[in-house]
């Protein structure tokens, strides 16, 4: 029994998928089914019942999985923790993150880790889709507010401070705002995921403002632009806003009222073992965010 042919065949049960087994390890489609045919031949019993919609184990083929996938696990740890001992790690990373959170927090730390590991290969998606790390074969992702239910790993980076801004145009018009009911007679631009209320920490917590508006968006320099053009009031990241309030081109609004800070998470498959170069680029970010004015770290 061929050992790289064990390990293909745990990752198409861990995946269900022949094509995101071949995505995850670098292989064609064409390349797993052979090698898992060539592992069943050498077993001389049928270990995957194929159709067109999806894989199921034989029996046989649960045993193994069962029996193998441990071992195969403590192998890989103990390769893992070899290589990370190595005084040149190198390999690829692949990462992904929503657009805003790489382009003005994350930029410095990746560019710092290139500069510091140069044997490592980043492969980097911005976007704020919603990502399947096992299926896509993607390494550490890095998100930004309440995270849903998952097995996935998840450890806290970072949070981020928001406020409530507005144009002084937009105030001269609508008026301000002296208390957070006020909002429900405001326009109000939301990103999407928080585009039916706001909460505020020291005003009735845990109560919502259901707010209004008429422009909802999936990108907070989007907003921050749309509250220049005097369309209403948004909550964005307080550093985000700083060099525009010192100009007099925003002004923060309902100042005296608490926002609950967003938290930065990683997120990571949940294995008893971590890729090394997983585990740099986490510490790494963790060393690197500290300096960084738009979060805090505590």
């Amino acid at each position: 029994m061929n050992l790289n042919d064990l390990r293909l065949f745990i990752r198409v049960v861990e995946t269900s998928s022949f094509t995101a087994a071949g995505e995850s390890m670098g292989l064609q489609k064409s390349t797993i089914s052979r090698r898992i045919a060539q592992l069943e031949d050498s077993l001389g019993v049928r270990l995957l019942q194929r159709s067109t919609r999806k894989l199921q184990l034989t029996d046989e083929g649960q045993e193994l999985f069962e029996r193998c996938r441990p071992l195969i696990d403590e192998l890989e740890q103990t390769q893992e923790q070899v290589a990370a001992s190595h005084d040149d790690p190198r390999g690829r990373l692949k990462l992904t993150m929503p657009p805003e959170l790489g382009i003005f927090i994350m930029n410095g730390v990746v560019a710092s880790f290139m500069h510091k590991y140069p044997q490592i290969t980043l492969d980097v998606e911005l976007s704020t889709r919603l990502v399947d790390l096992i299926d896509e074969g993607i390494d550490l992702a890095i998100r930004v507010g309440k995270l849903s239910d998952s097995t996935l790993i998840a450890r806290r980076l970072a949070t981020i401070e928001l406020g409530l801004f507005a144009s002084p145009g937009y105030l001269n018009n609508a008026g301000e705002p002296t208390t957070p009911e006020d909002l429900s007679q405001h326009s109000c631009l939301a990103v999407h995921r928080n585009a039916s209320n706001w909460q505020f920490s020291n005003w009735q917590p845990g109560t919502p403002i259901a707010i209004k508006g008429r422009l909802h968006a999936n990108s907070i320099a989007f907003l921050r632009e749309m509250v220049m053009q005097d369309l209403g009031i948004a909550r964005l990241p307080r550093e985000f806003c700083a060099e525009l309030v010192e100009q007099n081109k925003l002004v923060p609004v309902l100042t005296d009222y608490q926002i609950e800070p967003i938290d930065i998470h990683a997120l990571y498959p949940s294995r008893r073992h971590l890729n090394p170069r997983v585990r740099l680029f986490i510490d790494h970010m963790l060393d690197e965010l500290q300096h960084n004015s738009w979060i805090n770290t505590h």
